[in-house]
């Protein structure tokens, strides 16, 4: 399945009409004696101007081009936000398309799996896209009235069970779909060492669709904040990541590139471990270079933590029209040795500013509660910003670089993004890694959604305040639409009259809800267990159709 646009295209193109980037200006206020045989106006020159590679405290203004990009949502020409639904917003992202695609590859992984065992499943019937499309909004409304069991769902009890749930499909029949779902062509799949094998392919159709769409409807703004995100999973996987001072320890890490304003998620990358060659400048550099090549040129702010902070970084993204700002751990190659435990700086509130020659890089140490530390290229050297710390019920008035501000703003894009998406999981527990990387997809485009409709849509609504749970509630509505997998709703089978001739006195035979139960003719009478599904609607007694329901009565 091909989206209209590849990824390629989308980074290759220059849509934000800036024209080619050549660059930021090599002309240098500084003038420089063109006498190089005045020895004096030479070591004069060598005192006055630092060195372009050298660290100095004699700061230099710097440059930052204003940002002229559109930002937003990008909605089709057609899409009326006078009355667009949740759901029309989660098609821009996650296309109709990929519900055909998945019912297909579902059946085939059913035939490839029985042709496997060489049984066939007596309980197996092919699924359609409809009933792909419930089940992921069963899904949707599970991981809202999250429940410790699944089976739970369809329990008789009235204060656990869930009626719309049960109306839905069978318990059966919901995991028969839930064993033989797959999104991609199991029998297609290269195997291990073989030169087309992708780690990602079980998932495959599905992450190449949403990384075009979520690039294609929506353009970050100025500020982009970068980090990491993990997606819970503790069983075997060779690309499973442990970090012990994460809240979650195991699982698989993303890399994310989300609006620092709106909490977007414009691209992502799957970590899949360190890889077989060498890196020149480190993982970090690569995963930020990466995740940024598609807006160069464009002036952004670039935000990101301490792993991917480096030197070389910044003066990439720069060269690239791309300004950064981040913490830096203080034993990264060319950080100022000034800098790293300052003695001058002793009280809450001091900070120490370093400029590399006359470029835009410069280095930051402020004391908070311990020294922080920071690199950026789009803070003046010389901007010192007031900052406010709270120690029981005293305020403290303080003075911070400017640089820590801004970090400190426009930092937290991924993490927002993850709190909208973890506050309601989608999808069960499962032995397979792929499914959870696939709620991770099928979440992050809900929250994507959400974010483009809270931004654009002008319906009419009864709610004053339209919160992220009204959507995800709506918007499985919308994916159900009304689909029953059951041969008719429960309401319509609980009390069916059968044999008019048995009805005594006002007592009517009919077929009970519930399970079978025991005769009670049968069983007080003759001394006999029979169970039956039959018996009075009125008294609620289970009773054979044979003759037992007028016997019972008449005793």
């Amino acid at each position: 399945m091909a989206a209209s646009r590849t990824i390629e295209d989308i980074i290759n193109s220059d849509t934000d009409n800036e024209g080619d980037f050549e660059g930021f200006s090599s002309e240098s206020d500084i003038s420089v004696c063109s006498d190089l045989s005045d020895n004096d106006s030479e070591s004069e020159s060598e005192v006055d101007q630092p060195r372009n590679d050298e660290w100095t405290k004699r700061f230099t203004p710097i440059t930052v081009n204003d940002f002229t990009c559109e930002s937003g949502t990008k909605l089709p020409d057609s899409f009326d936000v006078n009355s667009a639904s949740p759901l029309d917003y989660f098609w821009l992202l996650f296309s109709m398309e990929l519900f055909v695609e998945i019912a297909r590859n579902t059946n085939r992984y059913a035939k490839w799996r029985m042709d496997q065992t060489g049984t066939v499943d007596p309980y197996w019937t092919e699924t359609t896209p409809n009933e792909i499309r419930a089940f992921i909004g069963m899904e949707i409304i599970m991981g809202i009235n999250q429940l410790p069991d699944t089976m739970m769902y369809w329990s008789k009890n009235p204060l656990i069970g869930n009626a719309g749930i049960q109306d839905i499909m069978t318990a059966n029949r919901y995991q028969k779909v839930r064993q033989y779902f797959h999104v991609s062509d199991r029998e297609k799949e290269p195997a291990r060492g073989h030169r087309d094998y992708d780690r990602l392919y079980k998932v495959r159709p599905i992450l190449d669709h949403v990384t075009v769409s979520f690039l294609l409807n929506y353009n970050v703004g100025r500020e982009l904040a970068v980090d990491e995100a993990m997606i819970r999973y503790s069983g075997k996987l060779s690309f499973r990541q442990y970090m012990p001072a994460k809240p979650i320890k195991r699982g698989i890490k993303v890399w994310m590139a989300c609006d620092s304003n709106s909490s977007y998620l414009s691209r992502f990358q799957v970590y899949l471990g360190r890889s077989a060659v060498g890196v020149e400048h480190g993982l970090g550099f690569n995963v930020v270079s990466g995740l940024t090549n598609n807006i160069h040129g464009t002036y952004r702010h670039v935000y990101f933590d301490n792993f991917f902070t480096s030197i070389p970084l910044l003066e990439h993204l720069y060269e690239n029209g791309l300004y950064g700002c981040g913490t830096v751990r203080v034993n990264r190659r060319g950080f100022p040795t000034e800098l790293k435990k300052p003695k001058e700086i002793k009280n809450r509130g001091e900070s120490m500013v370093m400029q590399k020659g006359d470029s835009n890089l410069i280095a930051t140490v402020w004391k908070d509660k311990r020294l922080v530390h920071h690199l950026s290229t789009l803070n003046q050297p010389d901007d010192i910003q007031p900052a406010q710390r709270r120690v029981g019920p005293t305020v403290l008035q303080l003075q911070q670089p400017a640089s820590v501000k801004s970090y400190n703003k426009y930092m937290g894009g991924v993490d927002q993004h993850d709190q909208l998406r973890m506050n309601y999981t989608v999808g069960r527990n499962s032995k397979k890694w792929w499914r959870y990387l696939f709620w991770f997809l099928v979440n992050c485009s809900i929250v994507n959604a959400f974010i483009m409709y809270k931004e654009t849509s002008k319906r009419p609504r009864n709610k004053k305040r339209y919160t992220h749970i009204d959507f995800r509630i709506e918007l499985a509505q919308g994916l159900i639409s009304g689909y029953t997998g059951r041969k008719r709703k429960a309401s319509e089978i609980d009390c069916i009259p059968l044999v008019d001739s048995q009805n005594v006195s006002g007592h009517i035979n009919g077929k009970l809800s519930g399970p079978k139960g025991r005769c009670r003719y049968h069983l007080k009478t003759l001394g006999v267990r029979r169970e039956t599904v039959y018996g009075c609607t009125v008294c609620r007694v289970h009773l054979c159709r044979d003759g037992c329901h007028a016997r019972f009565h008449n005793l």
